[in-house]
């Protein structure tokens, strides 16, 4: 498991750790898909939270990888259509290409946004 928290490391270094725990534990996973994802995660919990808390969680068996990407908001993320005139509308559906399967975990102080990439066999 790899825990790796905004009090400790900026999402540059999240970025960094988690290819390596994906080069490392799982090289049956697209490691620039991963590394890709948990940047949109945690760049949208930096911009979309009063604080920019943020914790990462990695953790992974022989066949599947959860990453787990803590904030304070309540708020889900809300998919909108793409705007290349202003920017931003991307990260959500980005996120949900290159997954397994993506869910918003509500908890008490805030939300966990969980992202899953399953082997093929």
């Amino acid at each position: 498991m790899l825990v790796i928290d905004s009090h400790y490391a900026n999402p540059a270094k999240a970025r960094h750790a988690a290819a390596d725990y994906v080069q490392y534990f799982c090289p049956w996973a697209d490691r620039d898909a991963v590394t890709l994802v948990i940047s949109e995660l945690v760049g949208n919990a930096v911009r979309h939270t009063a604080r920019g808390y943020w914790r990462l969680r990695l953790h992974s068996d022989s066949d599947q990888l959860i990453a787990d990407v803590q904030d304070t908001s309540h708020t889900p993320p809300t998919p909108r259509p793409p705007d290349l005139s202003r920017g931003g509308g991307m990260g959500w559906n980005i996120a949900v290409d290159l997954t397994s399967k993506l869910t918003v975990l509500p908890g008490p102080e805030g939300k966990t946004v969980r992202a899953e990439w399953h082997a093929t066999a």
